[in-house]
């Protein structure tokens, strides 16, 4: 009696042999190829009685070879038991519908695939309903776990000169400048732009104790203050951090912004207990784990920008800073040893040792050629900052309220172009509100 003949669709090289070597392989006669192609040619010679094929091959699947040697004359008496490493009922109905005798789960025992060839031949293999693999029932090994660290900074507004609205604002946002520092139960704000009010909605009603600080008082740093949430709890104490103005005590700010004519609460109406300190450049402060120094930045009224250590992350933070004031060249122009670097020597060793720096660059080249004065920075000048500092992390703030969702685009891709014109090797991304960045 002539031996049944098995054609196996080896494609991943790893069930010819095991099969081919078992103790029962001599009771039939078998051949193996690797493609779909391979095996439609095969057929033709070999005329197996039953092909073992995988689901996926190189050149096609099981279930599309098993259609084409329906459509044969002597290919209607051939089944075909196929073999997938994925667990997927969709894949194990589209096989059955198409008439496969039996659809089989990797890994398996030699032994079993022999006991379907045993029942095919005596006409009795028929597919089993899916059901999963049992190792998918088993208790597995402890699953990972997200990290419970509560440690971040988060953008609240990344605008600057004034908030903005409508549809052309709405990948980047619209509100002006607001930072959150978070670690742990510690909570540090920076600017109080119009991304504080919503800030202020989600700070759990426990935290009771909030630090305030300003780089300067112009009105899109502190146009959100009247709104956000905590000044009207009566056990919630803020602090107040402002530089010393020209003019005016921080108190005096205040009090004048909530006065009457410009907001229907006072100062004195305010629930939450209110500290104001002045926040002097060179003197380092610390907040639980957080630590902040500042250092006079180039722009109108006493303004300062901020170095932040939180944990093993050291970061700078500036908003309003016009770096290389009147410089219009490429800022691969300026070399290590310029004399303009000079100038900014004191700046650059304030922010030596960051990891990351947050930097505006609020005008193009051509937008600065008419705005120099006016206390920010250019794409090309801040690159030069960027280029000489050293980090290896740009984050873009302090985007114009005139530029749209598509002009950041296009100016985050001019970022890119002018750091690799000056060789330097940092990556820069354009902050956004909402923007988080976790920190070890």
């Amino acid at each position: 009696m002539a031996k049944k003949r098995i054609l196996i669709v080896d494609a991943l090289g790893d069930i010819a042999s095991p099969i081919e070597q078992f103790s029962q392989a001599k009771k039939y006669d078998f051949a193996s190829v690797k493609t779909g192609d391979e095996c439609l040619k095969k057929i033709e010679t070999f005329k197996p009685d039953l092909i073992v094929s995988e689901l996926f091959l190189s050149d096609s699947n099981a279930i599309e070879i098993l259609k084409q040697i329906k459509q044969t004359s002597f290919g209607k008496e051939i089944g075909m038991i196929i073999l997938s490493n994925y667990p997927m009922i969709q894949n194990h109905h589209a096989a059955v519908t198409a008439g496969v005798k039996y659809f089989l789960l990797k890994p398996f025992k030699v032994s079993f695939i022999f006991q379907l060839f045993n029942r095919y031949f005596l006409g009795t293999l028929n597919p089993d309903p899916f059901s999963f693999p049992s190792y998918f029932k088993k208790p597995q090994e402890k699953q990972p776990e997200p990290p419970t660290s509560n440690t971040y900074i988060k953008f609240w507004g990344t605008r600057g000169s004034t908030s903005i609205a409508g549809t052309e604002y709405v990948r980047f946002g619209g509100n002006s400048s607001c930072l959150e520092i978070k670690d742990d139960k510690t909570l540090v704000i920076i600017d109080a732009g119009t991304g504080i009010r919503e800030l202020g909605k989600l700070i759990p009603k426990t935290h009771k104790k909030i630090d305030l600080l300003l780089g300067h008082t112009h009105l899109d740093h502190v146009v959100g203050f009247p709104f956000f949430d905590p000044l009207y709890d009566p056990e919630c104490h803020i602090v107040i951090w402002s530089p010393i103005g020209f003019e005016k005590t921080g108190k005096e700010f205040f009090k004048e912004l909530l006065d009457y004519s410009l907001f229907p609460v006072r100062i004195e109406d305010i629930q939450a207990k209110l500290t104001f300190k002045e926040l002097l450049p060179g003197t380092p402060l610390q907040f639980g784990k957080i630590k902040i120094s500042t250092h006079y930045t180039c722009h109108p009224g006493p303004t300062l920008g901020f170095k932040i250590q939180v944990g093993k992350t050291t970061f700078g933070y500036i908003t309003d800073n016009e770096v290389f004031m009147g410089y219009l060249g490429h800022p691969g122009k300026i070399h290590k040893n310029h004399e303009s670097l000079m100038q900014y020597k004191s700046l650059f060793d304030f922010l030596e040792g960051c990891d990351f720096l947050v930097h505006e660059a609020q005008y193009t080249p051509m937008e600065y050629l008419a705005k120099m004065g006016w206390g920010h920075s250019s794409m090309s000048n801040a690159t030069i900052l960027v280029k000489h500092l050293g980090v290896k992390k740009w984050y873009v703030t302090h985007h114009d309220p005139s530029h749209t969702d598509e002009d950041l685009i296009k100016k985050h891709l001019f970022h890119k172009k002018l750091l690799e014109e000056c060789k330097c090797d940092c990556s820069v991304s354009m902050a956004f509100d909402s923007l988080t960045i976790p920190l070890p």
